[in-house]
């Protein structure tokens, strides 16, 4: 019987093949959001102001009304990750929870944590007003997926050393510090890479053994 109990997954890049999918509605309408973007990472802007700013963006573009349908019809577009469906589904068979924590869209995150029976899915909402116009609800900020990670440990009572993360970029390092297994994949970024017990490049069921046999 594994040791890991519960794996936090990061959803974008990580299970499913776009490396953001705000960056998949943003190549849709051929916006660019780098300057946005800027100062979101360096803590000048807000969750809220920042996606205020790519909805306004999106919409300037657009020849018909950005709402909430129109954004999931192009989020349907993702595929999964090469075996991202059966390293999931082979941690069932071993009695292992299974959690998306992202900084991506709840649809998506939704959506993919349903057909593949996961536990539970945390992203960022973004939803139809009642007004009928695209806004967005954070419930999990990239600059924030620590304490995430702390209410998840809280709400499952598992030790440390019975929870697996694995992601792909910085913003999921807080999640390795909290975890007894931390995996990064598919990434040349040597920051998240260092702060990673194993690194895996290809197709995701190569790790089945690693988690489960932990």
């Amino acid at each position: 019987m594994s040791q890991i109990k519960l794996v936090v997954f990061d959803m974008d890049g990580t299970i499913i093949e776009p490396r953001s999918s705000w960056a998949m509605i943003h190549e849709h309408f051929g916006t660019d959001n780098t300057e946005m973007l800027q100062l979101y990472i360096d803590h000048k802007i807000s969750d809220k102001e920042f996606v205020k700013a790519d909805i306004k963006l999106w919409n300037s573009k657009s020849d018909r009304p950005v709402d909430e349908k129109y954004i999931n019809s192009i989020l349907d577009k993702a595929k999964p990750r090469e075996g991202a469906e059966e390293l999931i589904t082979a941690l069932h068979e071993s009695k292992i929870k299974t959690i998306i924590l992202s900084g991506g869209i709840q649809y998506l995150a939704d959506k993919w944590a349903k057909k593949w029976g996961m536990n539970e899915a945390l992203a960022n909402e973004l939803i139809d007003d009642k007004n009928g116009k695209l806004i967005a609800k954070i419930n999990s900020s990239g600059h924030n997926k620590g304490p995430l990670m702390e209410k998840i440990i809280k709400k499952y009572n598992y030790k440390k050393n019975e929870i697996a993360a694995i992601g792909d970029t910085i913003v999921d390092i807080p999640t390795f510090e909290r975890a007894g297994l931390s995996i990064a994949v598919n990434t040349e970024d040597e920051r998240v890479i260092g702060k990673a017990d194993y690194h895996l490049k290809g197709d995701l069921t190569e790790l089945k053994k690693l988690i489960i046999n932990w």
